[in-house]
């Protein structure tokens, strides 16, 4: 006999369903969300020998218990959120017992239906939380901005924005204040507290910068895919740390899919059009790849066939479309760097076109 079984995580317990090769149900119940408390519940009820795969959906905890489940002997497989989520959708009533029974029922069909996620190496994962957590702080600093600024206007004090340092938005928002004063506005007391809570943001902000830049210069992949245009420190290590094995992809344009850069397909009898794009996978590093080709766009100077490219659907289609379109080539062409071990190369001929085409316009 041939056993699948289902785990439906939760941060306590988790639900446990085993059924057998012919879909019917084993056995059902409930462990704590321990990696030696599942083993143990499952070990207790069929023989190890015979469990062919042990099915999780991917969440906050699936690395965890995916990577000492794996140690202790079960056949693991991590299942994609999305497609899981539409599979169990099909069951009339959630519960975390039928959660359990439809990803049994999911890991038993198997095959090509079921998109498997790879497990981050453990390195990948924390440069992945330092990553996550100076964005979190880029969110405070700029609602803080945002709170600050607008919580004053209604007083008729506007403080100017733009590219400001943390020292010169202080002393804007200061100069506000004593504006208010002047004005018998009573709001100094209530502002401060605020303001320097942005400054302490602001100092942890920088702290976790300067380690990001530290790992990625210390990284030889890093330091190689940096060499292309409009990628820096944060975009490198995001990137980096997304895909973690580049040779899993078949084929370099599988990368734009990953990414969610594609256009999403809806076909049904003779209605067939093509929408935006799927925004699947990693949401953090699409963004870092669409500022990324922002910057080649907008900023670079120097001239590459990939500018050129990207200014020629910018003319056509619009800057919007442009800069999705070079995102998704400059994945592609990231996952070429990294699996041939170049460094991106410049083109001296789209150059001379491109500077042909500024002079021209």
């Amino acid at each position: 006999m041939e056993y699948y079984i289902g785990l439906d995580v939760s941060q306590r317990q988790t639900a446990i369903c085993i059924v057998d090769d012919k879909g019917e149900r084993v056995k059902e119940g409930k462990a704590l969300t321990l990696p030696c408390d599942i083993h143990t519940w499952i070990a207790t009820h069929v023989d190890a020998v015979a469990i062919i795969k042990v099915g999780l959906e991917a969440g906050a905890m699936s690395a965890w218990l995916y990577t000492e489940l794996t140690k202790l002997g079960l056949p693991m497989i991590c299942l994609e959120a999305y497609q899981a989520h539409l599979f169990l959708k099909t069951q009339r009533n959630k519960t975390d017992k039928n959660d359990a029974r439809g990803l049994a029922q999911m890991v038993r069909m198997g095959g090509a239906f079921i998109r498997p996620v790879t497990i981050r190496a453990q390195g990948n994962q924390e440069v992945r939380m330092l990553i996550t957590l100076r964005q979190n702080l880029v969110s405070h600093k700029v609602a803080l901005e945002n709170n600050i600024t607008g919580s004053i206007k209604p007083f008729g004090l506007v403080v100017p924005r733009g590219n400001n340092c943390v020292k010169t938005f202080r002393e804007k928002v200061i100069v506000a204040l004593d504006k208010a004063d002047e004005r018998n506005i009573a709001i100094r007391s209530f502002i401060m507290p605020s303001l320097d809570l942005y400054e302490s943001v602001c100092r942890q902000l920088d702290l976790l910068t300067k380690q990001v830049r530290t790992v990625a210069n210390n990284n030889p992949i890093c330091r190689r895919l940096m060499t292309a245009p409009g990628i820096g420190h944060i975009v490198a290590l995001s990137y980096m740390t997304a895909v973690d094995q580049p040779l899993r992809f078949k084929t370099s344009e599988d990368i734009g899919a990953y990414f969610g850069l594609t256009p999403k397909l809806y076909q049904s009898g003779e209605t067939d059009y093509e929408e935006g794009i799927s925004r699947l996978g990693n949401k953090l590093t699409r963004q870092h790849l669409v500022q990324a080709a922002t910057v080649v766009l907008a900023s670079t100077k120097k001239w590459s066939a990939l500018r050129a490219w990207g200014m020629k659907i910018a003319k056509k289609r619009g800057f919007n479309i442009a800069r999705i379109a070079v995102a998704r080539k400059l994945a592609i062409i990231l996952h070429r760097m990294w699996i041939n071990d170049q460094d991106f190369r410049w083109s001296a001929q789209a150059a001379e076109q491109g500077l042909a085409d500024k002079n021209t316009a």
